[in-house]
């Protein structure tokens, strides 16, 4: 569009991926070193307002799962978890940290976007108790 003599281009561009989607090894690396955990108090308001609505503990989802960081915190209350994004790099790290469920399952790690969320291996379609999404960028 035109702001008075000067023309700025519509969207503006972007100095790097919004998505993360192109992020190099070294940069999924350091963004997750960067990364901080989500307070205590936060995933025990969840889960208190998932279980009084009546949330079973089975099976959680996390969409835009970037590292896994969020994953991993939330797999400790569920039996089974995936963490998933579009970003292969981002997966790359969020499997090379890994993280267990409270039944000492490994969580998996996909690489998705989540408007095909339906297509991930094994997802139990009517059956996902959880579905998050914690500070994903679509």
């Amino acid at each position: 569009f035109r702001s008075g003599k000067r023309q700025i281009p519509y969207p503006p561009p972007m100095a790097s991926d919004p998505t993360f989607r192109s992020y190099k090894p070294d940069q999924a690396q350091k963004y997750a070193a960067a990364r901080p955990s989500y307070p205590p108090a936060l995933y025990e308001h969840i889960f208190a307002e998932h279980a009084a609505h009546g949330g079973g503990f089975g099976f959680v989802v996390d969409v835009g799962c970037g590292p896994g960081r969020a994953t991993q915190d939330l797999a400790l209350t569920f039996d089974h978890a995936v963490g998933v994004d579009p970003g292969q790099e981002m997966i790359n790290v969020a499997r090379e940290r890994g993280g267990e469920t409270k039944q000492g399952e490994k969580i998996r790690f996909e690489v998705c976007e989540a408007e095909r969320l339906a297509s991930v291996p094994g997802l139990p379609l009517g059956g996902v108790d959880l579905i998050t999404a914690a500070t994903a960028v679509c």
